[in-house]
């Protein structure tokens, strides 16, 4: 089904399917990560093995990135999700009943294998069937739902435990939940586009704000992530103030996503990242002065999540707005292989800032990421954003 075929009401159908997919989706993955790194540290493994496991699901995604838009094209939409879900569960099902750490690794990176698919799908999916004037909404209603089902993932865990076979069956069961919407309005799917007409080099040469975007976002949301709670401890708070320091955090990416969505689509999406670029950067400078002081640190924290968390929102509907349909799927393996660099470059530069000025680096290197970012933007050209200047056709390089 193509862009314009649809009604209203299958619009909102169609969209509302793969936002409910994008919740058990964030879920499976609120539920994984915690659950394994548990189940590895309880067995006596060592910190920086649990790590690199952890990067296989990654990493696989940076493997499998240059091609998942046309193996996305061959397979189809409906099969790319449905399959790439199913090789996940597998992987998930089969760790408890294989218990050794290599075998872990192999399913780990199985499981990024399977997960690329629907992401890319997903992605592509949203900004199809969205329309400009409601695109920023649509995308922030999908990273909000990523975003919620991820902090209630933690939850679920708490009520299965890390033992048996129960954590992992909830963290299968959370990706068949992620498939029931789509299947039940499978017909309002878009079509992927069987051949891409672009390259990732040309695709990075029409919009390279989106790729900057994306890597930003990448490196703020897993360098704090990683490191934000042993900031806190470093400056003398107790795990419990670390903990809540980083779901504080997680809750402005919750809550600021819809606003973001709104603003973008009101305001010039170029100019809305980089005042989240220049907010980022006064956020980091000011939480040294609020460690202590909770009715400075919270608000705080909740405002430097929104802001740094919606690179993401921000990018993805840019993204939507500068490519048109039959090169969204390249546009958007493109847009999740800067993220996952990202993910990569942050936690390293951040840690290795850390241990120059401890502990203050991580917010150092945190703020030079979105400083660049922000200078890189000003120098870019303001004009050719949407697509459609170009009388439908893709804008050259």
């Amino acid at each position: 089904m193509t862009d314009q075929t649809y009604t209203a009401g299958e619009r909102r159908r169609s969209l509302g399917a793969v936002i409910a997919s994008s919740f058990a989706i964030g879920l499976h993955f609120g539920i994984l990560m915690p659950l394994v790194a548990l189940v590895l540290e309880r067995d006596g493994v060592g910190t920086a093995a649990i790590g690199l496991n952890a990067a296989m699901q990654p990493l696989a995604m940076l493997v499998l990135g240059p091609f998942i838009a046309r193996i996305a094209g061959r397979l189809g939409t409906l099969a790319s999700l449905y399959g790439g879900l199913a090789v996940t569960v597998g992987a998930i099902l089969a760790m408890p009943l294989v218990p050794v750490l290599g075998v872990w690794f192999v399913l780990r990176f199985l499981a990024g294998v399977g997960m690329a698919l629907p992401w890319l799908v997903g992605e592509t999916w949203i900004n199809t069937v969205a329309t400009d004037s409601s695109r920023g909404r649509v995308v922030a209603f999908y990273t909000t739902a990523f975003y919620g089902g991820l902090a209630a993932g933690p939850l679920v865990l708490q009520a299965t435990g890390t033992e048996g076979l129960t954590p992992f069956l909830a963290a299968a069961a959370s990706l068949v939940l992620a498939g029931l919407p789509i299947h039940l309005y499978r017909g309002l799917a878009p079509d992927m586009p069987a051949r891409p007409r672009l390259g990732l080099r040309q695709a990075a040469g029409i919009a390279p704000l989106v790729v900057a975007a994306a890597l930003l976002s990448g490196f703020v949301e897993v360098g704090a992530y990683a490191l934000l709670p042993l900031y806190a401890l470093r400056s003398g708070l107790g795990q419990g103030e670390a903990i809540a320091m980083l779901t504080v955090f997680t809750l402005g990416a919750i809550v600021l996503q819809a606003p973001l969505g709104l603003f973008a689509d009101r305001l010039d999406r170029r100019r809305l990242l980089m005042a989240c670029a220049l907010g980022s950067i006064l956020c980091a400078a000011a939480l040294p002065g609020a460690i202590g002081v909770p009715l400075l640190l919270w608000p705080l924290l909740v405002l430097w999540g929104g802001l740094g968390l919606g690179f993401y929102t921000l990018g993805l509907a840019l993204l939507g707005q500068r490519f048109p349909p039959a090169d969204l799927a390249v546009a958007n393996a493109l847009f999740i292989l800067a993220f996952e660099a990202g993910n990569v470059l942050g936690p390293a530069a951040a840690g290795a800032a850390m241990d120059l000025w401890d502990p203050h680096g991580l917010l150092l290197a945190l703020a030079a990421a979105a400083a660049v970012f922000l200078a890189f933007a000003a120098a870019l050209p303001d004009s050719g954003q949407d697509w459609r200047v170009s009388r439908g056709k893709p804008p050259q390089p």
